[in-house]
C-alpha cells in the first residue's frame, strides 16, 4: 500500500493536477500507450458485463455460478487497481491511502465477510489463511526470482534485495501482528477483543504511514499500464471521472458477486469430490491475489524497484494479517446479533500456527532490510511442500520455527528495522517538541 505512494517524486503537486508532467509523454509513445490502455479497459469491461449479466440472469448451478462470478472478479480487480494506482496522483497523501488500504483487501475482505456473515468460520479460516500463505510462500519469492532473472539477463545478478529505511514502518507492524497471532493460538479463540486489537493495530499503522513522507526519486513514468494513461489526460474532470467510474464498477461488481462465488466454491468442490476446506483455502486467495500481485511483479521486472515491489507485499501482508483477521469476529457477532467468541478447532489452531510459523520466518528476514536468495527458495520450498502434501502441516510449522530461531542467531548483529522505525517515528511522527526532547537524550 504504502509502496504505490513511493513512486511520487513530487507530492506538492497532486492537488494541482499532472500537467507538469507532460513533456515526459509525447507524440507517439502517448497515442500508443492511449490506445493499448484503452484496449484493456475495453477488454475488462467485454468481459465483466457479459459475466455479470450471466451471473444474475442466466447462472444456474454452482459451477456456472464460481465461473461467471470468477470472470467478474479478476476484470474488477483490475479496474479497481489502475484507478486507485492513478488516484494517489490527484488527491492528497492521507486520502490515496486510505483509498488504496480498503480497495487492496476489497476481494479477500469480501470473501470472508461472506463466511463469517453465513457463520462458516471453518472456510473463513481456510481462505485467511490460504491468502496470507500464498502472499509470503509465493508472492515474495517470486518477486526476488522475476528480479534475478532480469538483473542477470543484464549481466548483473542480484543476490539479495535491499529494502528502503522507512519500509521498516511496514516490517515492524508486520512483527507486531504476527506475535500477536501466537496469541490468538494459545487462546484457540477469536473474539471481539482480538478483532478490536488487530483493527487498533492496522489504524495505528495507517497513521504513521500517512506521517511519514516518501524519499523515492521515482517519477510517475514507472506507473504503467491504464493507470499512467489516466494520470496523463489533460482533463483533471475527465481523470477524476474515469477513476470514480472504474472505482464504482469494481466495488459493486466485487460486493455483489464475491458471496456467489464463495459460496458456490464450496458446492463445487463437493461436487468434485474435493476437500472444501482445501478448495476454499487455494482457489479463492488464487484469484483474489494475482491482480494485487500484477504491479508487484511488474517492478520486480525492473529490478530497480524491486524493492518497492517486496515493500508492497509486505503491507499488503499487514493488511490481511491485521484488517482482514480483525473483522471476521466482529462480523460473525453482528450476524449472530450479539458479541460472541469463535472456539478454533484443531484443524483451524494448526492452520493458523503454520500460517503465524511462516509469518515470523518472513518477519525474521526482514529485521535486517535485506531479502536474500536464500530466504525466497526457503519460503517457495516450505510453501510448494506443503501445498502439494497438506497433512504435513506440524512438520512444516516445525522447519519455520527452526529456521526462524536459526535466522534470528544469525543475523543478531544486522537487525535494524527498530532502530530505523523509532528514527523514523523520531523525525516524521513525534510532536516537535517531544523531537526535540528526545534528540537531546543520549
Amino acid at each position: 500500500m504504502r509502496a504505490l505512494w513511493s513512486r511520487v517524486k513530487y507530492p506538492a503537486l497532486l492537488l494541482g493536477g499532472c500537467h507538469g508532467w507532460e513533456p515526459a509523454m509525447q507524440g507517439g509513445a502517448v497515442q500508443r500507450t492511449a490506445k493499448t490502455s484503452a484496449v484493456m479497459i475495453a477488454v475488462c469491461y467485454a468481459v465483466l458485463v457479459p459475466s455479470m449479466a450471466a451471473l444474475l440472469f442466466l447462472s444456474h448451478g454452482p459451477m456456472m455460478i464460481a465461473v461467471t462470478s470468477a470472470f467478474a472478479i479478476v476484470a474488477a480487480s483490475l479496474l479497481l487497481a489502475w484507478a486507485t494506482e492513478s488516484a494517489q496522483f490527484l488527491v492528497s497523501q492521507s486520502l490515496a491511502l486510505a483509498i488504496l488500504a480498503l480497495l487492496q483487501v476489497l476481494p479477500e475482505y469480501m470473501f470472508e465477510a461472506t463466511l463469517a456473515w453465513n457463520r462458516l468460520i471453518e472456510y473463513a479460516a481456510a481462505t485467511m489463511t490460504g491468502s496470507n500463505r500464498l502472499l509470503m510462500g509465493a508472492g515474495w519469492p517470486l518477486i526476488f526470482f522475476i528480479a534475478y532473472a532480469f538483473s542477470r539477463r543484464n549481466g548483473s545478478p542480484i543476490k539479495e534485495i535491499r529494502l528502503d529505511a522507512r519500509q521498516s514502518v511496514e516490517a515492524f507492524f508486520l512483527v507486531l501482528a504476527t506475535v500477536y497471532s501466537f496469541v490468538i493460538i494459545l487462546k484457540r479463540t477469536l473474539d471481539i477483543i482480538d478483532g478490536i486489537v488487530l483493527l487498533l493495530m492496522y489504524v495505528t499503522y495507517l497513521w504513521i504511514c500517512m506521517k511519514i513522507p516518501e524519499e523515492s526519486e521515482e517519477e510517475v513514468e514507472q506507473v504503467h499500464g491504464p493507470a499512467k494513461t489516466i494520470i496523463f489526460l489533460k482533463s483533471r474532470a475527465l481523470r477524476l471521472g474515469i477513476i470514480v467510474l472504474l472505482v464504482a464498477t469494481g466495488g459493486v461488481v466485487i460486493f455483489s458477486s464475491a458471496g456467489p462465488f464463495v459460496l458456490s466454491l464450496l458446492e463445487v468442490a463437493l461436487m468434485l469430490g474435493f476437500s472444501q476446506f482445501l478448495f476454499a483455502q487455494w482457489m479463492a486467495p488464487f484469484l483474489s491475489e494475482f491482480p494485487e500481485s500484477a504491479s508487484a511483479f511488474y517492478w520486480a521486472g525492473t529490478v530497480r524497484l524491486s524493492p518497492m515491489a517486496i515493500g508492497n507485499m509486505v503491507s499488503s501482508k499487514v493488511n490481511q494479517w491485521s484488517l482482514l483477521i480483525g473483522t471476521i469476529p466482529l462480523i460473525y457477532s453482528v450476524s449472530i446479533g450479539h458479541l460472541a467468541f469463535i472456539p478454533l478447532s484443531p484443524l483451524q489452531v494448526e492452520e493458523i500456527l503454520l500460517t503465524a510459523a511462516q509469518s515470523a520466518f518472513g518477519c525474521v528476514a526482514l529485521l535486517k532490510l535485506r531479502f536474500t536468495w536464500k530466504e525466497a527458495v526457503i519460503l517457495f520450498s516450505l510453501w510448494f511442500t506443503q501445498f502439494l502434501f497438506p497433512p504435513i502441516r506440524i512438520e512444516i510449522t516445525a522447519a519455520y520455527l527452526a529456521l526462524s530461531a536459526i535466522w534470528l542467531v544469525y543475523y543478531r548483529n544486522q537487525i535494524t528495522i527498530f532502530g530505523q522505525f523509532k528514527k523514523s517515528m523520531i523525525e516524521h511522527v513525534l510532536p516537535s517538541k517531544m523531537r526535540q526532547r528526545s534528540l537531546t537524550i543520549p
